[in-house]
């Protein structure tokens, strides 16, 4: 049986933590308010700095995750200003704070505190653009390096990022090709993190993106650092080889097929070996999910491998 099958009643069966099971993730913290119950935001926004921003469009909208992220001007620079609810302003402004020290991560500069917005210096690129400009291997090995300098800040600070990919990569550089010059790399999209306390995982949700997230990340398994550190080794690779690993585009799609079904199947082949299904398979711990690993492991041969 092919592994889309399964899919579709994984999605209403998937094993929740009981009650007394330590449990860590942001997106269980509170309810969160609608979209339409956030404030709105006017053309001229004041910072707790005294600074003055200009919003000049609105750039993204995550109604899910009830954030919205603006482009903005101050006199002749830009500024990216982040809305988020009001519960996720005062937790991720403590993260911020305990992050500071580290100067490859995206901290916030300023605060518009009673509409929730954080605000952030405009950074011109990210490694999923830039990767394409056929870099100089010595600038990759910097921009990875910072990338991980920033992963290991979080992680001492028992933060789980859960989204890492490319484009949150964020580079300021001036220059092309051997010329470059790369000012700043940081780690973006904190505010897709969560405090996972020693003994506790993020269970019960696919977190991140699904070209660039871990294999238990997708069977909705506990999630914790080495998550992470399998999404970074996902965007060395996309670094080096400029392409991402685990895209699927519509013509490798079969009808009714789920581009999850094939990216698993990717995972297993190019990185899985017995001992590791078999650990994948046993840190799992009997989900639903344990029946796709199986079902793809059992289709491989040596026209398949």
């Amino acid at each position: 049986m092919h592994p889309k099958n399964f899919l579709a009643a994984i999605s209403t069966s998937v094993r929740r933590p009981s009650p007394n099971q330590q449990y860590a993730s942001v997106l269980n913290r509170q309810t969160q308010p609608s979209m339409s119950t956030m404030a709105s935001v006017t053309a001229e926004l004041f910072g707790e700095s005294g600074q003055r921003y200009v919003i000049q469009r609105l750039l993204r909208e995550r109604e899910a995750a009830r954030r919205r992220v603006y482009l903005a001007t101050s006199g002749n620079q830009r500024f990216i200003l982040k809305q988020v609810s009001q519960s996720d302003f005062e937790y991720y402004r403590d993260m911020y704070d305990n992050l500071r020290a580290c100067p490859n991560i995206r901290i916030s500069q300023d605060t518009v505190s009673k509409q929730s917005i954080f605000v952030f210096p405009y950074m011109s690129d990210d490694l999923l653009s830039l990767v394409r400009l056929d870099l100089p291997i010595a600038v990759i090995k910097r921009i990875l390096h910072c990338t991980l300098r920033g992963l290991a800040a979080l992680h001492d600070q028992n933060i789980v990022h859960t989204d890492l990919k490319a484009d949150n990569v964020l580079v300021d550089r001036k220059g092309e090709g051997r010329a470059m010059v790369v000012n700043q790399v940081q780690l973006a999209d904190i505010e897709d993190s969560s405090y996972v306390p020693h003994g506790c995982d993020i269970v019960g949700t696919q977190t991140g993106n699904m070209m660039w997230r871990s294999p238990e990340a997708h069977a909705q398994g506990r999630i914790n650092k080495p998550s992470d550190m399998f999404s970074f080794g996902i965007v060395c690779v996309y670094a080096v080889l400029k392409r991402v690993i685990f895209a699927v585009g519509e013509e490798e799609l079969g009808e009714g097929e789920e581009p999850l079904s094939i990216i698993l199947e990717r995972q297993i082949s190019y990185f899985g070996d017995e001992a590791g299904i078999n650990g994948l398979l046993e840190y799992l711990d009997n989900s639903p999910w344990c029946e796709v690993v199986k079902v793809i492991r059992n289709a491989f041969n040596e026209t398949n491998p």
